[in-house]
Parts: C-alpha cells; structure tokens; sequence
C-alpha cells in the first residue's frame, strides 16, 4: 500500500481547519443572539398590539373586565354569549408569548454554548492523546528499551497493538544491540477530523537520535497521521502513518 502523501503545509491546514471551527462557533453564536432578540421584539411588537386593539375596545364596549357578555335577543332569557376579551386578557396573553418567546432562545443559546464547550474538551482529548503516544513511541532508551515499549504499547489497541507486540523482541534486541537511543518531542499537533469515540490527528514531532560512535545526537522531523479510539473509556492508538 503505498504511503499517504501530506504536503509540508498539511499540518498548519490541519491547525487552520480548527481555528476556523471555532471561529464558526464564535460566529454562531452572535446569529443565535441576534434570533433571541428578535423573537423578544416581535413578542414585544405583539404584545404592544395587544394593548392598543384592547384600549380601542375598551373605548367602543366600556371598561367591563374579564369577558364582555351579552344577551342574544334570539336566544332564550338568561343565555349568554362570550364576544370579545377583555383589555387585561389580551396582556397576559402577550405577556405569556414573550416569557415562552424569552424562555426558548435562552434555553438554545445556554445549548449552543454547552455543545462549543464539549467539542473543544474533546478535540484537546484527541490531541492528547495522540502527542503523549508519538512521543512515548519515540523516545527509547537503549539501557530500558523493554520498559519504554511496554509503555507506548500500553498506549495502543487493536491490530496496531498486535502487530507490535508481535515484533516486540526482535525490536528490543536491536535496540540493545546497536545502543541506540532516541527521545522526540512533539512540535505541533492538529484533529483533522473527529467523532465522539474517534480522531484522526496530525502530528509533527522531532527526534533526537543518539548512537555511541557520534559525539552529538543527530536530529530528524517527522510528520504522522495518527488515528485514535477509545477503547474501554480510554484514548488508544490504532494506527500511526508516517508521511512525507
């Protein structure tokens, strides 16, 4: 299977596509404001119609409350019939529609921002998770090569786990062998994409690679694609792909 290609600008694109997430949240959120208020005035706007077609009644049918009654000369005595609200009904029904009006778009900007605040949680999570695995994977120390690789496979799953476990001896007896050691650091870590148990995170990391016939350690830059699961409540490596 050949190698997936990742262009040198692959990872600040990565780091980019999240700022713009966030900076669609950040621009969500102006637009759910601007609804709620909206909505407010209308209710508002309704409400002050309310008033003024009751205060035009109350000047035509008098200052009775409650439901204004009259009898039907058709109708039997003593029947009567409702006709029109009263002024004080007409407010409180469009008192009631600007609390309900009020309650709703508070209750979605309260849901917009509690799901902004969990995506970003769980991106940080991915991203993590993905750092501390490259790095555990590629800092090795020749004098504890087996405990260094029992730790970054502590840090995977899955067939990726297995396959590693399967080469584990050989891996350890060259390491042992050669004295090599090697650390690395991760210099920049991006999610590319993501689901509530999933991720696939860009990772660039530098190493520093130390042999006992070199005076000075010599350095390397990598760039991966790492994918992450979670697995029994925690974030494991599934697959790591080196890329150009």
């Amino acid at each position: 299977m050949p190698p997936r290609e990742l262009s040198a600008q692959a990872l600040e694109a990565g780091s980019a596509t999240s700022m713009a997430a966030s900076a669609t949240e950040a621009a969500e959120l102006p637009r759910i404001e601007a609804r709620a208020e909206a909505a407010r005035a209308r209710a508002t706007r309704l409400r002050q119609q309310a008033e003024a077609a009751s205060s035009d009644q109350g000047d035509r049918s008098g200052p009775e409350e409650g439901f204004e009654k009259e009898e039907s000369p058709s109708a039997p005595t003593g029947r009567r019939w409702l006709r029109h609200p009263s002024r004080k009904a007409l407010i409180a029904f469009a008192g009631l529609v600007v609390i309900c009006a009020s309650l709703a778009t508070s209750g979605l900007v309260v849901w917009h921002h509690h799901n902004v605040a969990q995506q970003r949680q769980r991106s940080a999570e991915f991203a993590t998770a993905a750092g501390n695995a490259v790095v555990a994977m590629m800092s090795i120390s020749a004098g504890k090569a087996r405990d260094d690789l029992q730790h970054f496979v502590d840090d995977t799953t899955g067939e990726f786990k297995a396959g590693i476990l399967m080469n584990a001896d050989n891996g350890i007896k060259q390491i042992e062998q050669s004295k090599i050691s090697t650390k690395a650091a991760v210099q920049a870590v991006a999610v590319e994409s993501m689901t509530n148990d999933s991720a696939v995170v860009l990772v660039t990391a530098k190493s520093e690679i130390t042999k006992p016939d070199q005076p000075k350690p010599q350095s390397r830059s990598w760039r991966m694609v790492v994918n992450v699961e979670r697995d029994d409540g925690q974030l494991k490596i599934s697959k790591v792909e080196f890329v150009p």
